[in-house]
């Protein structure tokens, strides 16, 4: 079986050729399949959160290959990236990053305004998935209204609105206390058994030591110290 992810030689400079250069990521060799749960684990700085971007194709490396189903994405124009990154990934980010002072349904609609799906459709998309997450009766409500638990409800209803496969998530249990986080945790565990790969970059022991997260990779300076799946 291809993996869904490849990952050659990968390596991610920032201000290069400058007095202040930063290595962020070197020789970073990986594969992930379909369907698989990993966390991305180390110190800040260690790298994890730059392999998160560029694995979602956020940014571009310095050198190496990505491969999304073995066709090489890292080095496509930014058009086709967005695409990718629309059709094929869903983001859950640590702030969340919603639009406080818009509805919640219009925040869950956001990816999709780039497409070229009728609005009916769109809105279709948005109620199912806030149905799913116990949502529907707020989505009139303005973001800045909701808790913190229901927050991060809408931002994983956005990232599934557009049906992804890859679901990207940065730190995501970092402002939630332990009933919240477990409740993150169901959520994460349901997306698993529907076939969604999970790559998850986290600090929290909670995530890591889940019966969730089926392979864990450690990374320290830039590089890949350990890799176990369990």
């Amino acid at each position: 079986m291809q993996p869904l992810i490849r990952v050659t030689d990968l390596g991610k400079i920032y201000n290069r050729h400058r007095p202040d250069e930063m290595v962020a990521l070197q020789d970073v060799n990986l594969e992930i399949g379909q369907g698989e749960v990993v966390a991305l684990t180390g110190p800040s700085g260690s790298g994890k959160t730059t392999l998160l971007s560029l694995l979602g194709c956020m940014g571009r490396p310095t050198s190496g290959i990505i491969s999304l189903r073995d066709h090489q994405v890292s080095k496509l124009p930014e058009r086709f990236l967005a695409r990718i990154r629309r059709e094929s990934f869903g983001f859950v980010f640590q702030q969340y990053h919603l639009l406080r002072d818009v509805t919640v349904i219009e925040n869950v609609m956001l990816p999709l305004y780039p497409t070229d799906m009728p609005f009916r459709q769109m809105k279709n998309y948005a109620d199912q998935v806030l149905t799913r997450f116990g949502l529907e009766g707020m989505a009139a409500k303005k973001v800045k209204l909701l808790s913190g638990g229901e927050q991060q409800r809408v931002a994983i209803a956005r990232a599934l609105v557009g049906r992804p496969e890859i679901i990207i998530a940065d730190e995501p249990t970092a402002h939630l206390d332990n009933r919240l986080a477990g409740e993150l945790m169901d959520i994460f565990t349901l997306l698993r058994n529907e076939g969604k790969t999970l790559i998850i970059a986290t600090h929290d022991p909670l995530v890591v030591n889940s019966g969730l997260v089926q392979r864990q990779i450690a990374m320290r300076f830039g590089q890949i110290e350990k890799d176990v799946t369990r």
